[in-house]
């Protein structure tokens, strides 16, 4: 658990920043880590940076990284504080996102945008709403991911129309690329499946509080909605390249067929040829022994 004292006087009223990585389980010691099971089983493992210098920093954080800042409650510079802070999560933005989302419960309230959050809390509630955030960082990012990967797939679904009926011998040489598009389809139901998951938040050993700041996390940013319209999509793209497995399979088979049926009945008039020969053999040996 995250040491929720303060540790430095940033900013004069004990506000803390850190700098939030996504990456594979570890045992490594040395950094405060977060677990989460769904849609990934990564850690995500905080370190602790120095508020000024974030909030100072004019680029936002990689696209990989989420940087938070928590301002606990109180001090006399509050509302100054909360201009200056508010305005660095909005320039956390990307293209598909122009307004930060707002959700609060009790005495926890959350701006996110993107690659930063700030958090207002005081430090009692201050873990479980780190935790909040961090995992619903990842099932949004996992979300719109699969909103802009299957943006990019209709231009293929398109050009592969053609191999859902009619396939040809020249079509066999897509077979790879079938295959490879039927591997994706299949991944995106499997990560679709896994978001899933996540928003119903199963994992028993979650606290009660992180649960509910989520869900009004996923609730502003609508993600039950969201991924309701992606499942139209996806099932299209995993129907359409089983379809045209089918075709190109059938088509295949259907050439091997020919081809055997071919060379059967070659085999049948080589063999008619040959008894001909052998019968003219014969017969021109019978002539002229007589």
């Amino acid at each position: 658990m995250l040491d929720l004292l303060p540790q430095q006087d940033h900013l004069a009223i004990g506000t803390r920043a850190w700098r939030v990585v996504f990456e594979e389980p570890s045992n490594g010691a040395g950094a405060e880590r977060i677990t989460i099971k769904e849609p990934q089983d990564v850690c995500a493992t905080l370190t602790e940076v120095d508020a000024e210098m974030v909030l100072a920093s004019k680029e936002p954080a990689s696209r990989g990284t989420l940087e938070i800042i928590w301002a606990p409650p109180g001090g006399s510079n509050q509302p100054d504080l909360e201009r200056v802070v508010e305005a660095w999560v909005r320039k956390g933005a990307d293209a598909l996102r122009h307004t930060p989302l707002l959700a609060e419960i009790r005495t926890v309230r959350v701006f996110w945008h993107d690659t930063r959050a700030l958090i207002y809390s005081d430090a009692e509630h201050l873990h479980d709403a780190l935790d909040a955030v961090a995992r619903f960082t990842l099932v949004e990012r996992e979300t719109a991911l699969m909103e802009q990967t299957m943006r990019s797939m209709w231009a293929t679904i398109r050009a592969d129309e053609t191999l859902t009926h009619a396939v040809t011998w020249r079509d066999q040489k897509r077979q790879p690329h079938v295959n490879d598009m039927t591997v994706f389809a299949t991944r995106m139901r499997v990560m679709s499946l896994r978001v899933a998951n996540a928003l119903e938040q199963l994992d028993a050993t979650l606290n009660a509080s992180s649960k509910r700041l989520y869900s009004e996390l996923v609730a502003a940013a609508g993600l039950y909605d969201r991924l309701e319209y992606l499942e139209a999509p996806i099932q299209l793209a995993s129907d359409h390249y089983e379809l045209a497995n089918t075709r190109l399979i059938e088509a295949k088979n259907a050439a091997t067929d020919r081809r055997h049926a071919l060379l059967g009945h070659v085999l049948e008039i080589a063999i008619l040829l040959l008894l001909a020969f052998e019968t003219s053999a014969l017969l021109y040996q019978i002539r002229f022994s007589m």
